[in-house]
């Protein structure tokens, strides 16, 4: 069976956070290209550059088994016939636990491959501010892009 991929960036990006929160790594794994460009840098830690290292580095917090709920915020979308660029807010919480853990920042782009849209890069970085207003998500009307040039 051939990968569908993802018609837009923003179904990468749901599928993205779901296969997160399931701890799921061939669903994570189905949302990056298969390019040996493609990195990811989760919050305190080194670049993960090429499939092989995105994959592990994915494994190893996938392996620690906790559970999270992530929420997106402050959403800031700019997409071209090539590449789309997500600036966001992620707020993680654990089921159960009352703690309160600061926003995360996160930058991810997708490519258009074969027509259809790949996580190319994901990187992610803790948010100076914790007490930083969240704001939902609003989607962009249809067909409103922001060119990147």
């Amino acid at each position: 069976m051939t990968d569908p991929g993802f018609a837009t960036p923003e179904e990468a990006e749901r599928a993205f956070y779901d296969a997160f929160e399931a701890l799921d790594l061939n669903a994570m794994m189905a949302v990056w290209a298969d390019r040996e460009f493609i990195e990811c840098i989760h919050p305190l830690s080194d670049r993960a550059q090429g499939r092989p290292q995105v994959q592990a580095s994915c494994r190893q917090i996938f392996d620690g088994g906790l559970r999270v709920q992530l929420r997106c915020s402050n959403i800031h979308r700019t997409q071209d016939a090539l590449l789309a660029i997500h600036v966001l807010y992620e707020h993680l919480s654990t089921p159960g636990e009352e703690a309160h853990h600061p926003p995360v920042i996160a930058t991810n782009i997708y490519q258009l491959i074969d027509g259809r849209w790949r996580m190319v890069l994901h990187h992610a970085s803790p948010s100076p501010d914790d007490d930083l207003e969240q704001q939902p998500e609003t989607p962009a009307p249809p067909g409103s892009h922001r060119r990147l040039h």
